[in-house]
């Protein structure tokens, strides 16, 4: 396990593709490529460096997730309430994680939203939408 540069700082400088790009083209399995979708959605959480170093760990293969390390250092990362509950979520759909539903209560309707496109997607159910109706 080595540390990347990307893993600290943005990219903007640099040739190699965005953070959130890599992310998506790890995600091995159908669970994680919808919690991946959710964190890349979310933006917030994913942009903060100690988040990064707590997901992934670049191996010589590319890119690794760590979802059962980034369970431990949860409590770590100076999260709210709110983005404690969605990363509790996205664990939950991403690996063997056992979290309360209720979590969904600390949410705001643009987290809520995602995790339920997440969701959604993991079913494989293509006929149904999140968003407002009028």
């Amino acid at each position: 396990m080595t540390t990347t540069p990307f893993l600290d700082q943005d990219q903007e400088d640099t040739d190699a593709p965005p953070f959130e790009e890599l992310l998506l083209k790890a995600a091995a399995s159908p669970r994680e490529q919808a919690a991946v979708r959710a964190l890349v959605d979310e933006e917030q959480i994913l942009s903060r460096p100690a988040f990064r170093r707590a997901l992934v760990w670049d191996t010589v293969e590319g890119i690794e997730f760590s979802w059962q390390n980034l369970a431990c250092y949860l409590y770590g990362l100076e999260l709210n309430d709110s983005e404690r509950g969605f990363v509790d979520l996205v664990l939950s759909i991403a690996s063997p994680h056992q979290t309360s539903l209720t979590r969904v209560m600390d949410l705001d309707e643009r987290r809520l939203a995602i995790l339920l496109r997440a969701m959604i997607s993991l079913s494989g159910v293509d006929t149904l939408a999140v968003g407002t109706r009028l």
